[in-house]
Protein backbone atom coordinates (compact mmCIF):
# COMPACT_ATOMS: atom_id res chain seq x y z
CA UNK A 1 0.00 0.00 0.00
CA UNK A 2 1.22 3.23 -1.10
CA UNK A 3 0.77 5.73 1.60
CA UNK A 4 0.42 10.05 1.35
CA UNK A 5 0.59 11.77 5.09
CA UNK A 6 -0.69 15.53 5.39
CA UNK A 7 -0.49 16.87 8.61
CA UNK A 8 1.32 20.69 9.29
CA UNK A 9 3.28 19.22 12.31
CA UNK A 10 6.62 17.03 11.28
CA UNK A 11 6.97 15.42 14.57
CA UNK A 12 3.51 13.52 13.74
CA UNK A 13 4.50 12.67 10.02
CA UNK A 14 7.67 11.69 11.01
CA UNK A 15 6.30 9.22 13.67
CA UNK A 16 3.71 8.28 11.47
CA UNK A 17 6.59 7.47 8.30
CA UNK A 18 8.26 4.92 10.97
CA UNK A 19 5.78 3.35 11.89
CA UNK A 20 4.12 2.90 8.84
CA UNK A 21 6.99 1.86 6.69
CA UNK A 22 8.21 -0.85 9.46
CA UNK A 23 4.81 -2.73 8.05
CA UNK A 24 5.51 -5.33 5.23
CA UNK A 25 2.92 -4.23 3.75
CA UNK A 26 3.08 -0.89 3.82
CA UNK A 27 4.95 2.82 2.37
CA UNK A 28 4.93 6.04 2.55
CA UNK A 29 5.80 7.59 -0.70
CA UNK A 30 4.95 11.31 0.59
CA UNK A 31 3.82 13.75 2.82
CA UNK A 32 2.51 16.95 2.98
CA UNK A 33 2.27 20.31 5.23
CA UNK A 34 -0.86 21.58 4.03
CA UNK A 35 -3.73 21.13 1.86
CA UNK A 36 -2.28 22.46 -1.64
CA UNK A 37 0.76 20.20 -1.37
CA UNK A 38 -1.37 17.68 -0.11
CA UNK A 39 -3.78 18.31 -3.17
CA UNK A 40 -0.73 18.63 -5.56
CA UNK A 41 1.19 15.19 -4.46
CA UNK A 42 -2.08 13.06 -4.93
CA UNK A 43 -2.03 14.16 -8.28
CA UNK A 44 1.57 13.59 -9.46
CA UNK A 45 2.19 10.79 -7.20
CA UNK A 46 0.72 6.83 -7.40
CA UNK A 47 -1.48 6.95 -4.06
CA UNK A 48 -3.36 4.50 -2.53
CA UNK A 49 -4.48 5.50 1.05
CA UNK A 50 -3.83 9.38 2.34
CA UNK A 51 -3.87 9.90 6.02
CA UNK A 52 -5.82 13.78 6.24
CA UNK A 53 -4.97 16.02 8.87
CA UNK A 54 -8.32 18.10 9.66
CA UNK A 55 -6.67 20.91 10.92
CA UNK A 56 -4.28 22.33 8.55
CA UNK A 57 -2.32 25.70 8.44
CA UNK A 58 -4.54 29.13 7.31
CA UNK A 59 -6.09 28.32 3.66
CA UNK A 60 -7.79 25.21 2.90
CA UNK A 61 -8.59 22.56 5.89
CA UNK A 62 -8.13 18.62 5.63
CA UNK A 63 -11.68 17.95 4.35
CA UNK A 64 -11.93 20.74 2.03
CA UNK A 65 -8.89 19.01 0.31
CA UNK A 66 -9.90 15.68 1.05
CA UNK A 67 -13.33 16.72 -1.54
CA UNK A 68 -10.86 18.07 -4.00
CA UNK A 69 -8.47 15.24 -4.13
CA UNK A 70 -11.74 12.70 -3.98
CA UNK A 71 -12.81 14.76 -7.16
CA UNK A 72 -9.64 13.79 -9.37
CA UNK A 73 -8.59 10.60 -7.89
CA UNK A 74 -11.90 9.07 -6.70
CA UNK A 75 -10.06 5.85 -6.02
CA UNK A 76 -7.82 6.83 -3.26
CA UNK A 77 -8.95 5.99 0.13
CA UNK A 78 -8.64 8.79 2.57
CA UNK A 79 -8.60 8.38 6.12
CA UNK A 80 -9.03 11.25 8.28
CA UNK A 81 -7.13 11.85 11.51
CA UNK A 82 -8.07 14.45 14.33
CA UNK A 83 -8.11 15.50 17.79
CA UNK A 84 -11.58 16.32 17.75
CA UNK A 85 -13.63 13.60 18.88
CA UNK A 86 -16.96 14.93 17.98
CA UNK A 87 -19.94 13.79 15.63
CA UNK A 88 -20.00 16.84 13.73
CA UNK A 89 -16.44 16.11 12.51
CA UNK A 90 -17.62 12.32 11.56
CA UNK A 91 -20.68 13.64 10.17
CA UNK A 92 -18.44 16.11 7.76
CA UNK A 93 -15.95 13.36 7.11
CA UNK A 94 -18.63 11.34 5.65
CA UNK A 95 -19.97 14.23 3.33
CA UNK A 96 -16.94 15.09 2.47
CA UNK A 97 -16.13 11.58 0.92
CA UNK A 98 -13.42 10.28 3.30
CA UNK A 99 -13.79 6.44 3.76
CA UNK A 100 -12.30 6.17 7.25
CA UNK A 101 -11.66 8.71 10.39
CA UNK A 102 -9.48 8.09 13.23
CA UNK A 103 -9.03 9.64 16.54
CA UNK A 104 -5.01 10.90 16.91
CA UNK A 105 -5.05 9.28 20.47
CA UNK A 106 -6.33 6.01 19.23
CA UNK A 107 -3.10 3.29 19.84
CA UNK A 108 -1.20 1.65 16.64
CA UNK A 109 -3.10 -1.26 16.14
CA UNK A 110 -6.13 0.76 15.50
CA UNK A 111 -4.12 2.78 12.59
CA UNK A 112 -2.94 0.12 11.32
CA UNK A 113 -6.38 -1.90 11.41
CA UNK A 114 -8.00 0.97 9.84
CA UNK A 115 -5.57 1.32 6.89
CA UNK A 116 -5.80 -2.45 6.04
CA UNK A 117 -9.67 -2.58 5.98
CA UNK A 118 -9.74 0.87 3.92
CA UNK A 119 -7.31 -0.73 1.58
CA UNK A 120 -10.06 -3.43 1.16
CA UNK A 121 -12.72 -1.38 0.25
CA UNK A 122 -14.56 -1.39 3.95
CA UNK A 123 -15.03 1.80 6.25
CA UNK A 124 -13.44 2.33 8.99
CA UNK A 125 -15.02 5.33 11.44
CA UNK A 126 -13.34 4.24 15.00
CA UNK A 127 -15.89 4.35 17.56
CA UNK A 128 -19.27 3.71 15.09
CA UNK A 129 -21.22 1.25 13.91
CA UNK A 130 -22.51 1.08 10.46
CA UNK A 131 -25.81 2.24 11.81
CA UNK A 132 -24.72 4.97 13.39
CA UNK A 133 -23.08 5.96 10.45
CA UNK A 134 -26.31 5.57 7.78
CA UNK A 135 -27.88 7.57 10.48
CA UNK A 136 -25.41 10.24 10.08
CA UNK A 137 -25.62 10.21 6.12
CA UNK A 138 -29.26 10.63 6.20
CA UNK A 139 -29.15 13.35 8.56
CA UNK A 140 -27.03 15.48 5.83
CA UNK A 141 -29.87 14.56 3.03
CA UNK A 142 -32.91 14.78 5.43
CA UNK A 143 -32.89 17.37 8.29
CA UNK A 144 -36.30 15.81 9.67
CA UNK A 145 -33.97 12.82 10.20
CA UNK A 146 -31.75 15.29 12.49
CA UNK A 147 -34.91 16.12 15.06
CA UNK A 148 -35.09 12.22 16.05
CA UNK A 149 -33.66 11.45 19.57
CA UNK A 150 -31.15 8.85 19.74
CA UNK A 151 -33.56 6.48 21.03
CA UNK A 152 -36.05 6.93 18.28
CA UNK A 153 -32.90 6.62 16.10
CA UNK A 154 -32.52 3.57 17.02
CA UNK A 155 -36.35 2.19 17.04
CA UNK A 156 -36.76 3.09 13.43
CA UNK A 157 -34.80 0.22 11.57
CA UNK A 158 -35.96 -2.27 14.11
CA UNK A 159 -39.37 -1.84 13.15
CA UNK A 160 -38.22 -1.78 9.60
CA UNK A 161 -37.25 -5.31 10.20
CA UNK A 162 -40.15 -6.05 11.09
CA UNK A 163 -39.64 -6.32 15.23
CA UNK A 164 -42.79 -6.31 16.45
CA UNK A 165 -43.19 -3.69 20.02
CA UNK A 166 -42.49 -6.72 22.43
CA UNK A 167 -39.67 -7.76 20.72
CA UNK A 168 -38.11 -4.10 20.44
CA UNK A 169 -38.77 -3.54 24.20
CA UNK A 170 -36.57 -6.81 25.53
CA UNK A 171 -33.83 -5.75 22.94
CA UNK A 172 -33.39 -2.09 24.40
CA UNK A 173 -34.86 -3.07 27.69
CA UNK A 174 -37.22 -0.20 27.73
CA UNK A 175 -41.38 -0.94 28.13
CA UNK A 176 -43.68 -1.84 25.40
CA UNK A 177 -45.12 1.24 26.56
CA UNK A 178 -42.70 3.28 25.76
CA UNK A 179 -41.73 1.46 22.18
CA UNK A 180 -45.76 3.14 21.31
CA UNK A 181 -44.89 6.74 22.06
CA UNK A 182 -41.77 6.62 20.33
CA UNK A 183 -42.98 5.01 17.52
CA UNK A 184 -45.27 7.67 17.27
CA UNK A 185 -42.90 10.40 18.15
CA UNK A 186 -41.17 8.62 15.01
CA UNK A 187 -43.99 8.93 12.15
CA UNK A 188 -44.83 12.47 13.15
CA UNK A 189 -41.29 13.89 13.16
CA UNK A 190 -40.70 12.22 10.07
CA UNK A 191 -44.09 13.44 8.78
CA UNK A 192 -45.18 9.93 7.56
CA UNK A 193 -49.24 8.63 7.43
CA UNK A 194 -48.44 5.04 8.58
CA UNK A 195 -45.80 2.57 9.55
CA UNK A 196 -45.45 1.18 6.12
CA UNK A 197 -44.24 4.58 5.33
CA UNK A 198 -41.26 4.34 8.32
CA UNK A 199 -40.13 0.98 6.42
CA UNK A 200 -40.11 2.89 3.00
CA UNK A 201 -37.93 5.88 4.63
CA UNK A 202 -35.40 3.35 6.25
CA UNK A 203 -35.17 1.28 2.93
CA UNK A 204 -35.19 4.94 0.81
CA UNK A 205 -31.97 5.78 3.37
CA UNK A 206 -30.23 2.71 3.95
CA UNK A 207 -30.96 2.39 7.52
CA UNK A 208 -31.92 -1.50 6.78
CA UNK A 209 -30.10 -3.74 4.24
CA UNK A 210 -31.89 -6.83 3.30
Amino acid sequence: MKILIADDHALIRNALSFMINAQPDMKVVGDAADGNETFMKAEQLAVDILLMDISMPPGENGLQTTRRVKEIRPRIKIIVLTMHDDETYVREALAAGADGFILKSANEETLLEGIRKVARGERFFDGYTDEQLSGLAVAETDPLYDSLSKREKEILPLIALGYNNKEIAEKLFISVKTVEVHKANIRKKLQLENYAGLLQYSLKHHLVDF
